[in-house]
């Protein structure tokens, strides 16, 4: 069996500094804050139920029961809002759940790796996407706040503690992940299976999966719809229109080809991986992914259980895609080291993770493996023209990426308050590609000992970078979109709506609990957990079909044609308050009746004032 190369030397002080630098100008790229956006609204809208019961736990959200029963994170939340305020709270726990999800990656990845190697492969799950499962929904670190990354965090420091054999610790860690995030944590659950029972007693482990395969089935049919049992048709019929990603049925090739090229390259790692626990790891992480897809498939797509639907084991995913990205670079380093099989199985793994998401990454992920069983039954000469080959497509992926860089320039990033040129970088750094080129060069240069005026160039240049960065950097982190002065400014409004009085502000349903304080009647961000509650799906549904005369019910309930903060036309809010269906609405259109109170827009324009209307119909209080 060919020899592994010799594990590199840290890198110099300088070498250090410089990756350090090029990490941070990567995270200011890719992670930098987005503020109460996507899940952070509905934990928001927990936290803020914690602080005002009187008003918001009226909430349609909260009011049929919703995760928030099965979390420690809202008391958390609403205990830093209390203190801090709640946007600031918000932000601090972010970056607080940031930093400890590498910090838990770094611990996984130095309990299989070498030091050098540790830093290439949190470089590679820094600069990625990281996203996973159905249209790019969820990624492993977030720019938002919610209790995934704290699970996340949590799970890979137990697998740290338990592969270091502290199993008291690594338990510990996992039991603490469920309390954040029971649907994350339940990826360690899963794992730690597979490492305690399924390592040391594999027939046990696989009869015990079988059998509680064979229960499910049996529970499905013999257990009444509901909670504890099946879907009924109606409730499934809302839950696959609003969340078809929680169903393997309605996946895309695009989703399939991310978890094809992180099963391959933990496939490749389990075979050439010279430290075992670092093959160990790789065989979980792979496990844990397929039993969740397995699951999925079962309890999910054929069975339609209802408590297996909510737990969405094809999340577990998130762990594969972790893994697989801090072994790439050391599984990539051992190819080289080997045989022309081996570096043509690692060209093709970096065209995989270049293409990211597309046909092509599942064809050279297939390609790497094939590689790696046939290519050394091939005559020398005839391994050379599939090396060649390999390189072809290491190009092409290559070529592709730069062309959509450029296309995703014109298309993203058009916030006119960044500049041009930081919209430009963020394009260029969101796929991970260019950041992860420049950090191994940087690793590169400070191993070689002629590498010091390169590290020079690169800490000057990167410096430069963080540097230019730091200002949008620090905005992006302390902007507040709802501001103590905007609270104040809607007082007089809140005065004139009671306390449980259902708003409807289709622009902006946060700013219905942020600023008025009062349960929004219907958005999208609502409906987002109608698989949690039979009760508030039927809810939302009639509150959508209530206002299908102004508004599509789809623009709510369909995952295809829902939208958030829309904007209507003055007909259709007009259309909408006249149906009586809910209390007040905001609006800064002039729906030519008198408004009950107006707060000015800042430019003084009348007609860019907010307005709040009454719209409940006769006979309703």
């Amino acid at each position: 069996m060919p020899t592994s190369p010799p594990v590199p030397a840290t890198p110099s002080r300088l070498g250090l500094v410089v990756l350090a630098l090029l990490g941070l100008t990567t995270w200011a790229l890719s992670h930098s804050y987005a503020g109460i956006f996507h899940d952070a609204g509905l934990y928001t809208l927990q936290a803020l139920a914690r602080l005002r019961p009187e008003t918001l736990s009226a909430d349609v959200f909260l009011k049929f029961g919703s995760q928030d029963r099965f979390t420690i994170f809202s008391p958390i939340y609403a205990t830093a809002g209390r203190l801090l305020g709640v946007e600031p709270a918000a932000a601090l726990l972010t970056l607080l759940f940031q930093i400890a999800l590498l910090m838990g990656a770094w611990a996984l990845a130095r309990a299989v790796m070498p030091f050098s190697m540790v830093l290439l492969g949190l470089a590679v799950l820094l600069a990625i996407p990281g996203d996973y499962g159905a249209d790019r929904i969820f990624t492993c670190i977030e720019p938002f706040l919610t209790p995934r990354m704290a699970a996340e965090a949590l799970v890979l420091a137990g697998l740290a503690a338990a592969l270091c054999e502290v199993k008291p610790l690594a338990v510990a860690l996992v039991i603490t992940a469920a309390l954040f995030h029971p649907i994350m944590a339940m990826a360690g659950v899963c794992a730690f299976y597979c490492l305690y029972l399924g390592k040391r007693k594999p027939i046990v482990a696989t009869a015990l999966a079988i059998v509680g395969l064979n229960a499910l089935a049996l529970a499905a049919f013999a257990m009444p719809r509901g909670p504890w049992g099946r879907f009924d048709p109606e409730w499934l019929r809302l839950v696959e229109d609003r969340s078809p990603y929680l169903f393997l049925a309605h996946w895309q090739l695009d989703d399939w080809s991310r978890t094809g090229v992180s099963a391959a390259t933990l496939l490749v790692g389990m075979g050439v991986l010279p430290n075992p626990r670092a093959r160990t790891l790789s065989k979980i992480a792979l496990v844990t992914g397929l039993c969740g897809i397995a699951l999925t498939l079962i309890a999910c797509d054929l069975l339609h259980l209802v408590l297996f639907t909510q737990l969405q084991p094809w999340r577990w995913q998130w762990l594969g895609t972790v893994v697989a990205a801090l072994l790439l670079p050391e599984i990539v380093r051992i190819l080289w080291g080997r045989s022309t099989s081996g570096r043509t199985t690692g060209l093709l793994l970096l065209a995989a993770w270049i293409f990211a998401a597309n046909p092509y990454a599942l064809a050279a992920a297939v390609a790497a493996l094939m590689s790696q069983g046939f290519l050394h039954r091939l005559k020398p000469g005839e391994a050379r023209w599939v090396l060649l080959g390999a390189l072809g497509m290491l190009g092409l992926a290559c070529a592709w990426r730069l062309a959509s860089n450029l296309e995703f320039t014109d298309a993203h990033y058009l916030e006119p308050t960044i500049p041009l040129w930081i919209r430009r970088a963020m394009s260029f750094a969101h796929d991970g590609t260019a950041p992860v080129a420049l950090m191994a060069l940087a690793w590169g240069l400070a191993l070689s000992r002629r590498g010091r005026p390169g590290l020079i160039v690169l800490a000057m240049l990167a410096g430069a970078g963080w540097a230019a960065l730091i200002p949008q950097t620090l905005h992006s982190w302390t902007a507040r979109q709802f501001t103590s002065q905007d609270v104040a400014q809607f007082a007089d409004l809140r005065g004139h709506i009671p306390q449980r009085s259902e708003v409807f502000w289709p622009e902006s349903p946060v700013a219905v609990w942020m600023l008025l304080d009062r349960p929004s009647y219907l958005s999208v961000i609502q409906t987002s957990g109608i698989v949690f509650s039979r009760g508030s799906a039927l809810e939302l549904k009639r509150r959508a079909d209530a206002l299908k005369f102004a508004v599509d019910p789809s623009s709510f309930m369909n995952w295809s044609s829902a939208r958030t903060g829309m904007t209507l036309s003055q007909q259709q809010l007009k259309n909408a308050c006249g149906t009586g269906a809910f209390d007040y609405l905001m609006s800064n259109a002039d729906l030519g009746a008198d408004p009950v109170a107006t707060v000015p827009a800042a430019s003084g324009a009348a007609s860019r004032k907010l307005r709040l209307y009454r719209c409940a119909a006769a006979g309703r209080p």
